[in-house]
């Protein structure tokens, strides 16, 4: 429970940092939260923590899984670049696909760790499947907290 609840958590700070309007800041602070995210789920479960490997787990699984690679993240955050309706696209879908990556990685090493693995021994091949049925749960869970934070936007200045 403890591990669900530390994977919410960064999925919230995920989608809140893709709704940054400034292009390419968004995935470079996504990438870092879930970095983050590994490393703290490494320590919840005792196991050892490798950036160097992070980092290749984190290209490894979002690369290949639903055209939501580097390349793909990219291109939605450059979006943001278009007046008007570019922006809004990248405003509305990339904060969804953001935190579902989140989510995804999050499950995948909680099954992982909780499974005896550890980080070297992790086979992005063999989560591949349970990383994609995990990104399209994250989408929903996402989805609400994207919802769940322009409601408040919206009741903040009423408030006032």
């Amino acid at each position: 429970m403890v591990a669900e609840n530390l994977v919410k958590d960064y999925v919230i700070a995920s989608v809140a940092a893709s709704i940054v309007p400034v292009p390419l800041f968004d995935i470079a602070a996504v990438a870092a939260i879930e970095m983050r995210m590994i490393q703290k789920l490494s320590e919840l479960y005792g196991k050892p923590f490798s950036e160097g490997v992070g980092r290749n787990i984190l290209a490894s699984l979002a690369g290949g899984v639903l055209g939501y690679g580097v390349g793909a993240a990219v291109a939605v955050s450059l979006t943001k670049l278009i007046p008007g309706v570019g922006w809004m696209m990248g405003m509305v879908s990339l904060p969804v696909l953001s935190g579902a990556s989140t989510y995804a990685v999050g499950r995948v090493f909680i099954k992982h760790y909780e499974g005896g693995g550890d980080i070297f021994d992790l086979s992005t091949e063999a989560m591949r499947g349970y990383y994609q049925e995990q990104f399209e749960k994250g989408k929903k869970l996402a989805a609400k907290v994207k919802g769940k934070k322009a409601q408040a936007e919206e009741a903040a200045p009423s408030a006032a």
